[in-house]
């Protein structure tokens, strides 16, 4: 028999039956919390979940840039091709030349975010000569009848050279101070360097004076100070290639007018020397004494030279005033160059009327080897006028398009005979 205090199985699962019971009763009237998930969505009802926006995927990683090419590189930005053309006719004497040529100008700039740092260019012509004359746009031109392929320019300037070895403060201090140049450009003498002639009838006085207008050198330019700028260099003195035969070079200084001065007043101009030896032909024909002290065609060359611009508005257009003159000596030679021009522009630009004296005197001595023979005139001079109407002339001479006919009379010739030249030109650059 069991304690009275004790349950049997029975009794206990009949208790906790009872109690799940209790428990059922008591919640059979509550509301289950997810029925509306469960059961479809009535009309007019609103989805409690409806300003929930989904959730948006992760945006997708940019492309990693195409890495450019180096043509991309090269003739991507800060990339100018030119073109050219000139058809240029002349006759003196019963005698017709004809010279056409088509020619194109590269210019590439190598830039960082805030500076420029290196500009290359270079400049080619394919040329058709047909009889050559001696006119003053071509002296190069009366030993290359038929087709000739040319280079003009072609050089390379570097900018701030030497920043790597300064500092922040000198860097400020010494900007465009120091830029290096390497190539074939005009002769640190005279208005040349702050001129680009492109092919226009009318030129300066360096052609006639070295025999070449444009040299093989290097060296540098650059402001020295807020007044002044400088070009320093050693030319191979060799003209049109690059070569050594036995010449030991030139040396060419410039100091000339900051470009404010231009801006400002309109007004450039310079002090140039230019000492060494060079190679030229001519020099040694038209001279008998020089000829007789030089190596071959290797000449003494000695030049000092001054030149100015003006540019002064008038009430109806511009006026332009230009002299060059230089003085030294070819050997023992001495030689005295004289440039003078006039040029009016009218303010349309379409317009123009120059005209030039040029003089070129030189002491020649007779080759007292040679008693028999004549000593050349001491002097060759001309003057010119050029009538120009422009089609196109952009102010920073960037697209130009013109019709020329210019008119020279020789005064005075060392060799020959005074004759008189008359030239009809087109020319497009763009």
């Amino acid at each position: 028999m069991e304690p009275a205090g004790s349950t049997t199985p029975i009794a206990r699962l009949a208790f906790a039956v009872a109690l799940l019971a209790l428990a059922a009763a008591g919640h059979a009237g509550e509301k289950d919390p997810f029925e509306d998930l469960e059961r479809p969505k009535r009309a007019g009802e609103r989805d409690p979940f409806e300003d929930i926006e989904a959730p948006k995927p992760p945006p997708e990683k940019p492309a990693a840039p195409k890495p450019k090419s180096w043509t991309d590189d090269l003739f991507g930005q800060n990339f100018t091709f030119k073109r050219e053309i000139m058809l240029q006719t002349s006759y003196s004497d019963g005698e017709l030349y004809n010279r056409h040529s088509v020619g194109f100008e590269i210019l590439k700039k190598w830039s960082t975010p805030t500076a420029t740092v290196a500009a290359f260019n270079a400049q080619f012509r394919f040329v058709r000569r047909d009889n050559p004359l001696e006119v003053s746009n071509d002296g190069e031109g009366m030993e290359r009848e038929g087709w000739y392929g040319e280079f003009h320019n072609f050089y390379l300037d570097l900018y701030n050279v030497f920043n790597p070895l300064m500092s922040d403060a000198a860097k400020g201090a010494n900007l465009g101070r120091y830029n290096f140049r390497i190539g074939r450009f005009y002769l640190p003498m005279g208005l040349n360097l702050q001129t680009d002639t492109h092919g226009t009838v009318l030129q300066l006085s360096n052609e006639r004076n070295f025999g070449f207008e444009r040299d093989w050198y290097a060296g540098f330019w650059g402001t020295l100070n807020q007044y002044l700028n400088y070009d320093l260099y050693y030319l191979l003195g060799s003209g049109y290639y690059p070569k050594l035969e036995g010449q030991s070079g030139l040396v060419g200084a410039r100091v000339s007018l900051a470009n404010s001065f231009d801006t400002d007043y309109g007004l450039q101009g310079g002090l140039a020397l230019l000492a060494g030896e060079r190679l030229s032909e001519m020099a040694v024909m038209r001279s008998p004494s020089v000829a007789r002290r030089a190596d071959g065609d290797v000449v003494d060359t000695l030049r000092a030279g001054l030149d100015a611009r003006w540019r002064r508005t008038v009430p109806t257009g511009w006026l332009t005033f230009t002299f060059e003159g230089t003085a030294g000596r070819d050997e023992r030679d001495d030689v005295l160059t004289q440039l003078y021009e006039i040029e009016y522009l009218h303010r349309s630009r379409k317009v123009g009327v120059a005209t030039q004296f040029r003089r070129f005197w030189q002491d020649t001595g007779r080759d007292p080897t040679m008693p028999g023979m004549k000593r050349p005139d001491d002097v060759d001079s001309s003057i010119a006028l050029d009538l120009t109407y422009y089609l196109r002339n952009d102010i920073t001479q960037s697209n130009l398009h013109w019709i020329k006919l210019n008119v020279e009379r020789q005064l005075q010739r060392q060799m020959g005979s005074p004759e008189t030249l008359v030239t009809l030109q087109y020319y497009r650059y763009w």
